[in-house]
């Protein structure tokens, strides 16, 4: 029965891919398994046993594993799957998960050790692998985030840093109009864009846009927009032909890219002698119209059939302009569609009563913090604490009309 045991003990040895042997107190070995006489390409045994690593391994690998070997035998503890580097004479490096037992006599006495080490060369070198992709990956990743962020602040510094006076001169204590903005981008950057210029002496130009999307390429427009909102800057007294010689130069700019992609707009001229405003629109949010006197807020503009193009989508887009007034203490509040896409069930509208009574309850701030008050409350209202797209929000304060003295 025991010559029975002895030759299935044998022949399961022989069977596996890992190497197993055992070894004295000593570290020669005893006996080996076939994986282990392949490994070291040899026919029969003899080539190892009564050998120890000392005269297999480099001295590396044969210090560590001897060292391994006492520990074992000192505590009785095993040592489980530990990964060890191999270094054969020959030249070749190999890996394995090594575990050892002590061995034990008839008595419990601990006579040496049974080790069984499993290669796992190729394993370790797809992990070495994967981790230089991680590593250059992750040096991409950081790399990509500094731009980004440089990018952010070149386009933030792309916003307006302060706000013209109106009449020019004055100071900003003094002027007829305050204006204050809010920015927020959804990403780390936006497709949200606008400007104050001083159309003359007593006009104020004020241009909100929105990019379809958000992220790098709607920043990357926002700053082709810049310069184009320049060049067409000899228009800024006629909203309508502002925006129509704008959408003709995004409409040449876009022609040529592979997807489709447009920019909404709002342009208003206001006039601080005579209140009279006058807007164009491309597919964009209507302003709102805060008149504190009356306690009311409303929609302004919006009276046509058949609302123009977005810029960008078609050429030849007309925009009509609209004129509408203010008085003095009225406040008007221009916003991109981030502010009212609230999420599913929470979407508002320019002239839905839920977002006038939210923008009301604001009324009585002023200047930034009337822009942090209706930040607030649309949050509040989506039950979130982000925006789902870009917000921009830009507010122009009436403090007094009339003709300069």
């Amino acid at each position: 029965m025991a010559q029975l045991d002895h030759q299935l003990l044998m022949a399961l040895m022989d069977s596996t891919p890992d190497r197993i042997y055992f070894k004295d107190r000593d570290g020669h070995f005893l006996r080996i398994n076939r994986a282990m006489r392949e490994y070291f390409q040899l026919s029969d045994d003899s080539g190892i046993l009564g050998k120890t690593d000392f005269d297999l391994f480099l001295p590396e690998h044969a210090q560590d594993a001897f060292a391994d070997e006492q520990q074992v035998l000192a505590t009785g503890l095993p040592m489980v799957a530990k990964l060890e580097r191999e270094n054969l004479p020959d030249g070749r490096i190999t890996w394995a998960s090594t575990t050892k037992v002590p061995l034990r006599d008839e008595k419990g006495n601990i006579i040496g050790t049974c080790g069984i080490s499993r290669d796992v060369t190729e394993e370790h070198h797809k992990a070495e692998q994967l981790k230089e992709y991680t590593d250059a990956l992750a040096e991409k990743q950081e790399q990509m985030e500094q731009e980004l962020a440089l990018a952010r602040e070149v386009q933030l510094a792309l916003l307006p840093q302060s706000y013209p006076s109106f009449p020019r001169g004055v100071t900003e204590a003094s002027s007829a109009l305050r204006f204050a903005h809010r920015y927020l981008p959804e990403a780390r950057l936006g497709g949200d864009f606008f400007t104050v210029t001083q159309v003359s002496d007593t006009q104020a130009g004020v241009l909100i846009c929105d990019v379809m999307g958000h992220g790098v390429h709607a920043a990357l427009v926002t700053a082709v927009q810049r310069v184009l909102v320049e060049e067409v800057q000899y228009l800024a007294g006629d909203p309508g032909a502002f925006l129509g010689e704008l959408n003709r130069r995004l409409h040449h700019f876009f022609e040529p890219l592979p997807s489709s992609m447009f920019v909404t707009a709002l342009y208003m001229v206001i006039d601080t002698v005579t209140g009279a405003v006058r807007f164009a629109n491309a597919g964009h949010p209507h302003p709102l119209h805060v008149c504190r006197g009356k306690h009311q807020v409303r929609t302004m503009g919006g009276n046509s059939d058949l609302p123009p193009f977005a810029l960008g989508v078609a050429k030849d887009s007309v925009y009509p302009a609209e004129e509408d007034s203010i008085k003095a203490g009225d406040v008007l509040l221009l916003y991109t569609d981030g502010l009212c896409d609230l999420g599913e069930g929470k979407d508002l509208s320019a002239d839905d009563p839920r977002f006038l009574a939210l923008v009301q309850n604001c009324a009585r701030q002023h200047g930034e913090a009337f822009l942090d008050a209706v930040l607030t409350q649309a949050r509040q209202f989506s039950g979130q604490d982000h925006f789902l797209d870009d917000v921009c929000l830009v507010s122009i304060e009436v403090e007094r009309l009339g003709p300069v003295d």
